[in-house]
């Protein structure tokens, strides 16, 4: 079975030009970047590609952490993307600090596992192994009690 999503969008202008793009659940402006040249008008393909990332990222690790029946209070995320000019303009890396919130400080064990899952969810996530070979993917994870 596949599971097919669609985008519609329109585009006027060069680089500082602007643009809309709209899904079942998401519509928004989209620009190129003032850094680069462009009218920072909405978000960019950079923040979408590092959105998709961290969304599908923390995701999984819940997934992951449900499926090894870890009770958690939340996953909170902080994400860089990383773009490099060697070249062609290229993303280089993506890293994530995601934080796992957990109701009672965990023992030794417990700790590794989930550092375990979060590196797990790495490689899990769909969208880390659709850039794989392009874009190198970070994971520093951490535990902090709720």
């Amino acid at each position: 079975m596949a599971h097919v999503f669609e985008l519609n969008g329109s585009w006027k202008g060069g680089l500082s030009g602007a643009g809309k793009i709209s899904t079942d659940h998401l519509t928004t402006e989209v620009s190129i970047p003032a850094s680069m040249g462009g009218s920072e008008i909405g978000t960019n393909p950079d923040e979408l590609l590092l959105s998709s990332s961290a969304a599908c990222y923390f995701m999984t690790i819940g997934l992951y952490l449900e499926r090894n029946k870890i009770q958690f209070e939340d996953i909170t995320i902080s994400s860089k993307l990383i773009v490099s000019e060697k070249g062609r303009l290229h993303v280089e890396s993506i890293h994530h600090y995601p934080v796992i919130y957990l109701s009672e400080k965990p023992d030794e064990a417990l700790s590794e596992q989930i550092h375990k899952i979060a590196h797990q969810a790495e490689e899990g996530c769909m969208i880390t192994r659709a850039i794989k070979g392009n874009v190198e993917v970070i994971v520093e994870p951490s535990i902090k009690q709720a």
